[in-house]
């Protein structure tokens, strides 16, 4: 049986082929413009820094867009330096005032720092030349400033203002990552714990997790004491007492000078009367090293005496300066 293909069906095709062929060469056109479309606005995504023509963050392979491992580099380097930028530092400050009124200058400063959610640490007062105290207090970091400006308000004159930071970013994320490690390796213990079906097996994994346990509450304390110093700055002030009297423009303190004087004074007649009690109660002490010393050196020199008679050249000593006895004369001699 023959079979007869009708002589317009092949016609047909043959006009269909070219314009198949049209279409799938404007599909490939099509795909490639978008590839570089795709590209730009991938590159507008990134900072502006980043946005030079030598540098191939994305490439455009099987008609997509890919990011190789350069991409991944920069934005982890972008969340590394995001990380750095939230810096831990520690900011410190001292003040040296004088006041008029010690005691009711404490008093304020007690105020000042209890006002901005802070507290007196430690206090001390003295009145040996003259009255003066010295406090530190805690306030919120961020307060810092704010309450320096209040506290130098209370002084006549301030002698001496300092701040000073440190920065503690590096130990605090070494001891973020070593706190998060030991948590992980808690956790991996208690499952290991779960799954376990020995006595021996239990008890090994109950010492490790024991020792786990004990390193997280001692990073958990690092950490807490180092928070607490970034969030809470210390402020030594040390106060003293305004008694100047301004003659000529010139400040002038005899009173306070004489106190001054008079304790260093006390103090060293105390020093003096210290030392001599300690003497004369370490006196026979030194009696008997002093006699121990003599007898010793006695001792030295009868036995180096002993030795020279017995084992040195065969002739009369004598100490120096002692005079050779005279010669006994021959009897019958005048």
């Amino acid at each position: 049986m023959t079979s007869i293909t009708a002589p317009g069906s092949t016609a047909g095709w043959r006009a269909l082929a070219p314009l198949l062929m049209a279409f799938v060469l404007l599909g490939t056109s099509c795909e490639k413009k978008a590839a570089p479309l795709a590209l730009s606005k991938a590159r507008s995504t990134l900072p502006a820094s980043n946005r030079g023509e030598g540098l191939n963050y994305f490439s455009v392979e099987g008609g997509g867009v890919q990011a190789p491992a350069s991409v991944s580099v920069a934005l982890a380097s972008a969340r590394q330096s995001d990380t750095l930028d939230a810096r831990k530092i520690i900011r410190n400050g001292s003040l040296d005032l004088l006041v008029n009124d010690v005691s009711q200058s404490i008093d304020k400063i007690g105020s000042i720092v209890t006002g901005v959610g802070g507290f007196v640490e430690k206090s001390t007062q003295t009145n040996s030349g003259g009255h003066s105290a010295s406090v530190t207090v805690r306030v919120p970091a961020a307060r810092l400033d704010p309450v320096i400006v209040q506290i130098k308000a209370l002084a006549a004159t301030v002698d001496r203002e300092g701040v000073e930071a440190r920065d503690v970013t590096r130990e605090y994320i070494d001891l973020d990552s070593r706190l998060r490690n030991a948590q992980a390796e808690e956790s991996q213990y208690l499952q290991i714990l779960k799954r376990a079906t020995t006595i021996k097996d239990t008890l090994d994994v109950t010492e490790k997790l024991s020792d786990v346990r004990s390193r997280i509450e001692q990073l958990q304390g690092e950490m807490k004491y180092l928070t607490s110093q970034i969030d809470m700055s210390s402020l030594e002030i040390s106060l003293r007492a305004e008694a100047d009297a301004a003659v000529a423009g010139i400040h002038w303190r005899p009173l306070r000078q004489a106190k001054i004087a008079m304790g260093e004074m006390v103090s060293g007649l105390a020093d003096w009367a210290d030392s001599v009690v300690a003497f004369l109660i370490n006196l026979p002490l030194i009696a008997v090293w002093f006699l121990s010393v003599l007898i010793l050196i006695a001792v030295a020199l009868r036995i180096l005496r002993f030795l020279w008679r017995r084992f040195g050249p065969k002739t009369s000593w004598r100490l120096p300066w002692k005079r050779p006895a005279p010669r006994a004369s021959a009897p019958g001699t005048g």
